[in-house]
């Protein structure tokens, strides 16, 4: 094999002693796979990057001792210009992190997202710490580019809406997997292996490793393939509604604790927070991690501690029953248990725009996860949002576009998005017009335009964009509880305190308070984005899933001794899912209407409805 077949590990020291101690520890363990170049400076690597691009190849990784001067540019930034997937590391003496100018050049780097981390150089042999650094970053870039053959393939025309729907519920999933367009020479040698020769219907079409072929599979047929639990068995302790990092920490702790947890989830595990691309502020994680990843992490705690989950199922209604509650599932199913965790969390608001109906999923994308982001190579692209994962999305897809433009309709992002974003925004180019909104937009087949308006002086204007993504305002998505459940005007679900403040009491029937996280229904509690007054961050919501457990114990132990009936609690009608709340007036400003109870500014998640977003993304 080639050293060009090869993936290349770049190591650019100016000291030959430190650049052949670290070429040395990676051709022991990488050389099969990956081909070690090294260099003695920016200039030459500049020229090897140049002449690896132009010859097809693949830069993994590149290390370098300092970030260089080409033309106002560093190695890194050149590097990440050629090779938009390659991950970048700065290399440094043991103990030098304590060395003000190092630190401050490594924070600058980062700040300008010009650098992953730093990588410390090896000192002895085999340096296991250096390697694990290091297969981190190869992991990384392997799951970006897409380079090995994956278990799963779909086969899509790119302006199917259903392409992007399978891919994303894959992709949310974390299920590895490839993507081919039909008459490809790679989708005729795929169907050809596994028996398939005949034209098939124009519909997206799912190979799986063991020869299946799936023709536009629902969203659970396609769950059920993978060896993901659909069904809904027994009874339960707890029932978790929702699998993003709400319910994902209720299941953890809950299944830690002894009890029999089942985790209903509707799409994909890690809810809006699954589709970051990456959230740099959640603890522990120094170089950040992405969401999707935080997200299967958890989900793997829950189920080595027992936690049952129900995938691409959607839970519709809720019933009192003698011992507790059913919750019903669609089509037809239901589950018994003691207690609920709702966690439903909170969907991104839709344009009420006419003209761009037609191109959702074809351009027009409600939220960004990052299986969208190489196919807008070459494209211009619009953001519609000022918070958080407006930010992190931004920030992933200039690496691949021609132009990305974050479009507000306030004055500005500092009141909605983390200021290392804006930072970071503004090292890479990336636009920001304020004071517009997007009113029309249209293409053959495909986005191929917007219009943007001006809220000032109403001026409109037609922009070239080949990807739009909408990620504004908050709808929690409680509008399937039953009315007992008591929401505000906006549908945020009312817990604690709140349920005796504002229903007078009349609306809560036991002597005591309500729990913590306790909804007007006891036994039944609400965590992360969908509950009222809550701090729509990851961190956050991880928080409050994990607290709940308390309030759950509580309840279940006074049913058990008989401290109160398990009937007691407000009657459940069996009636279909009410109407969702009535809709809020329109906001003199901002994207959509701001909860009842005020939240702080935007950190780890993306900001409140106040603020123009809403989602517990990064």
């Amino acid at each position: 094999m080639s050293s060009v077949a090869r993936p290349v590990i770049m190591v650019v020291a100016r000291e030959p002693g430190a650049r052949t101690s670290v070429v040395t520890e990676l051709e022991r363990r990488y050389t099969v796979d990956y081909a070690v170049v090294p260099v003695h400076d920016d200039r030459e690597a500049a020229e090897r990057i140049d002449a690896l691009a132009d010859e097809g190849g693949q830069l993994a990784l590149i290390l370098a001792d300092r970030a260089g001067d080409l033309d106002g540019r560093t190695v890194f930034s050149h590097a990440r210009r050629r090779f938009p997937d390659v991950r970048r590391g700065r290399l440094i003496e043991w103990g030098q992190w304590g060395d003000s100018a190092v630190r401050e050049e490594i924070l600058s780097l980062m700040a300008a997202a010009e650098l992953e981390y730093y990588v410390i150089r090896p000192w002895h042999s085999p340096d296991e710490y250096f390697h694990r650094t290091i297969t981190e970053f190869l992991l990384e870039w392997e799951r970006s580019i897409g380079l090995r053959p994956r278990e799963v393939a779909v086969i899509g025309r790119a302006g199917m809406p259903r392409t992007h729907e399978l891919r994303s519920l894959l992709a949310r999933g974390g299920i590895p997997h490839e993507w081919l367009e039909p008459g490809s020479d790679a989708a005729r040698e795929r169907l050809f292996a596994v028996g398939v020769e005949e034209e098939l219907p124009d519909v997206p079409v799912v190979l799986l490793l063991d020869g299946r072929v799936l023709l536009d599979p629902g969203n659970a047929e396609l769950a059920a393939a993978y060896g993901l639990t659909t069904t809904l068995d027994g009874e339960a302790d707890v029932v978790v509604v929702g699998a993003g990092p709400g319910g994902l920490a209720a299941a953890v702790y809950a299944a830690s604790e002894g009890l029999d947890v089942l985790v209903v989830e509707r799409e994909s595990i890690g809810g809006q927070a699954g589709s970051s691309s990456l959230i740099r502020n959640y603890l522990g994680f120094s170089r950040g991690i992405s969401g999707s990843e935080l997200a299967q992490r958890a989900y793997q705690q829950a189920w080595v501690f027992g936690a049952r989950f129900a995938h691409a199922r959607e839970a519709v209604g809720i019933e009192r029953d003698a011992d507790g509650f059913r919750v019903r599932v669609a089509p037809e199913d239901c589950i018994r248990c003691s207690s609920i965790v709702l966690a439903t969390g909170v969907s991104y608001r839709r344009l009420d725009v006419d003209e761009l109906t037609p191109f959702e999923g074809a351009g027009v994308y409600y939220g960004a996860s990052a299986i969208e982001a190489q196919g807008m190579a070459g494209r211009h692209v619009t953001i519609i949002g000022g918070g958080n994962s407006a930010g992190q999305a931004a920030l992933h897809l200039a690496r691949y576009a021609a132009s990305v433009t974050v479009l507000v309709r306030g004055t500005g992002l500092a009141a909605s998005m983390s200021q290392y974003l804006i930072d970071q925004l503004v090292a890479q180019g990336v636009a920001v017009r304020t004071r517009a909104e997007v009113v029309g937009g249209g293409g053959d087949g495909v986005l191929e335009r917007i219009r943007v308006r001006d809220r000032d002086t109403g001026e409109e204007r037609d922009v070239e964009c080949g990807g739009l993504f909408v990620l504004i305002g908050a709808a929690p998505r409680t509008e399937w509880l039953p009315p007992e459940i008591l929401r505000d005007r906006w549908g945020y679900v009312l817990t604690g305190p709140e349920v005796v403040a504002e229903g007078e009491r009349a609306n809560w029937p036991l002597e005591r308070e309500p729990f913590p996280h306790e909804t007007s229904v006891p036994g039944v509690f609400a965590v992360g984005d969908a509950r009222r007054g809550s701090v729509k961050r990851v961190a956050s919501a991880v928080g409050e899933g994990s607290v709940v457990v308390s309030s759950v114990h509580r309840r279940l132990a006074e049913v058990e001794t008989g401290t109160v009936e398990p009937a007691s609690a407000a009657t459940l009608g069996v009636a279909s899912p009410v109407p969702e709340p009535p809709a809020p007036p329109a906001p003199p400003a901002e994207d959509v209407a701001p909860p009842a109870a005020p939240t702080p500014p935007a950190d780890d998640a993306a900001p409140t409805a106040a603020q123009g977003s809403g989602a517990s993304g990064p």
